[in-house]
């Protein structure tokens, strides 16, 4: 395989395209570079659509990728070791369980999911919320994250987020508003004082539903 010919190939490459030691040996010779648990010829940019494709070889059509996930996908943290999706409550959907991967069922709404390369991923202010109630990360690393997808999604501090995470009848309630409120710290600048409540964006507000995790994933 020569750069000449990786121009011809797909822009994610497993083994079902090419045998796994001709990928491992295009690797050594610089003309693949690894991404997520695949390939991609060093003349296709690392950006969110190939971190999208390669997720979304990992699972079927209908999963979403969320949280940590999706978080990698807009490139705002490192690839996870398990990565993460979800797929609707209405939806019928079997994985195999898998180390590599963490599936659960949850109610999510057209709106709060973007397309990328195909894949439906969680937008930047349903990735806050779902990772603001996420129990299990490592605490210093959250709020920089948190603002860093605010930001992402256009939004100047975090209200907008706290008033969705004090919806009824959602866990890990406390978590998120403590988490939240580091991220607003960290979105304002200590001159600047916050602006009126009506100024801020006016993005609907919509509950989020309880999630269960799907019969073929252990809880996290």
């Amino acid at each position: 395989m020569t750069s000449r010919h990786s121009r011809i190939l797909a822009p994610v490459l497993t083994p079902n395209d090419l045998p796994l030691a001709e990928l491992c040996g295009a690797r050594l010779d610089g003309e693949l570079y690894p991404l997520g648990d695949f390939w991609c010829p060093v003349d296709e940019p690392d950006g969110r659509l190939g971190r999208a494709r390669t997720a979304g070889l990992l699972v079927p059509p209908r999963a979403i990728a969320e949280r940590l996930t999706a978080a990698w996908i807009y490139g705002l943290c490192p690839e996870p070791a398990r990565h993460q999706f979800c797929v609707d409550l209405a939806a019928r959907t079997h994985v195999p369980p898998s180390p590599r991967l963490q599936l659960r069922e949850v109610r999510c709404a057209p709106e709060d999911t973007n397309t990328i390369a195909g894949l439906r991923v969680t937008t930047p202010l349903r990735t806050v919320v779902d990772l603001a109630r996420s129990p299990r990360l490592d605490e210093p690393s959250v709020p920089p994250l948190l603002a860093a997808l605010l930001r992402l999604g256009g939004f100047p501090d975090a209200r907008v987020a706290e008033r969705l995470c004090r919806r009824q009848n959602l866990p890990h309630k406390t978590i998120a508003l403590a988490r939240l409120a580091a991220a607003q710290e960290i979105m304002t600048p200590r001159s600047v004082t916050r602006a009126p409540e009506s100024s801020l964006s006016t993005t609907p507000e919509r509950p989020f539903g309880r999630t269960r995790d799907a019969p073929e994933a252990r809880r996290e």
